[in-house]
């Protein structure tokens, strides 16, 4: 998406946000700024994906307790389905083994915001699909693509912490 799209939807929010306030202080009633529809949440909250450089995972352990670690997502699909790969070895894939409810952040440094979105995670060993999320170079951390590498399929049920997915 343009970056000077993103761009001025932000300060076109940051402007409505702060135009409620001042005449919140002014009358001193509450004003009520019109709700933003849900496809524009989503076409913002896809400009944030796209945008966002810090992108992270978040398991549960067996104590109950979140661990976050950083990873390479590919870019969800229209339904908000996000894809990740792995090694079929990794603590994070025992964790979902345990406990599938995991959280998927983008956050994007430069504008300050981020995208939420959590969910159930699958473990996926299909050939083909591990053929479609594959990267170029990944040869390196898992070089047996059949038996060294899995997917992490996260199928969502919230998005950020307003917008509920069915």
């Amino acid at each position: 998406m343009n970056t000077i799209f993103v761009k001025a939807l932000k300060y076109m929010l940051l402007l409505l946000t702060i135009t409620a306030g001042l005449l919140t202080a002014q009358t001193g009633e509450s004003y009520r700024v019109r709700e933003v529809s849900n496809d524009s949440l989503m076409i913002y909250a896809r400009a944030i994906v796209d945008s966002a450089r810090c992108r992270v995972l978040v398991t549960v352990d067996e104590e109950g307790k979140p661990h976050a670690r950083e990873m390479s997502p590919f870019r969800p699909e229209d339904n908000w389905v996000i894809w990740l790969g792995t090694s079929p070895v990794s603590r994070k894939v025992k964790q979902i083994e345990k406990n599938p409810n995991v959280v998927v952040l983008y956050y994007d440094t430069k504008g300050l915001s981020y995208v939420s979105v959590s969910g159930k995670a699958h473990l996926i060993n299909d050939p083909d699909l591990k053929n479609k999320y594959w990267v170029k170079g990944w040869e390196q951390f898992y070089p047996d693509r059949d038996t060294g590498y899995i997917l992490i399929k996260v199928v969502p049920e919230k998005l950020g912490q307003k917008v509920k997915l069915s």
